[in-house]
């Protein structure tokens, strides 16, 4: 079942994007780093955000057997874009539940949701090499804009992140 996020799911919010990004993003962050994230890390900023959903920020979970397992942050591109994109910030499913159509699902209603509210475009940014996240995108309608960023400001190690558009 897919609903808009409330703040009583903060707290599982924050344990599905550990577990997440541990399982995911081996490959790609230093292992300290991973090790380091911290479940409960801005779990007051998130209940406050949670209390006023629109357009611009929307918070949306998948529940299994009544447990939130992934949830999607759609919200207002935080990099220079053009007019009338939004921007798919973050789509993190247990692993437990990966391959099952769960996050699917959740990049369906952000597709849906945002055509809905009128904007022209969604897009996103996916680490560079992270094939299964890719070949999802993709069969979901998004193309490689051919733009690339790197940085370590995130992790203190360079990350390669390409950034994908979908038409609406």
């Amino acid at each position: 079942m897919l609903r808009v996020a409330e703040p009583r799911d903060a707290e599982a919010i924050g344990v599905i994007r550990v577990a997440a990004w541990r399982a995911a993003y081996q490959k790609f962050m230093p292992k300290d780093f991973l090790a380091g994230l911290n479940p409960e890390q801005n779990l007051a900023e998130l209940k406050e955000r949670l209390l006023v959903q629109s357009p611009d920020f929307n918070l949306s979970v998948a529940e299994a057997q009544r447990e939130v397992v992934a949830f999607s942050i759609v919200g207002k591109p935080r990099y220079k874009t053009m007019a009338g994109a939004i921007e798919l910030w973050a789509l993190n499913v247990l692993p437990e539940y990966w391959r099952v159509g769960i996050g699917s699902s959740l990049v369906e209603r952000a597709i849906s949701d945002t055509s809905v509210a009128g904007f022209g475009q969604i897009e996103l940014w996916c680490i560079d090499g992270n094939a299964p996240a890719q070949k999802a995108y993709e069969k979901h309608g998004f193309s490689q804009s051919g733009q690339i960023r790197a940085s370590s400001q995130l992790t203190g190690h360079m990350l390669r992140e390409l950034h994908y558009v979908k038409r609406l």
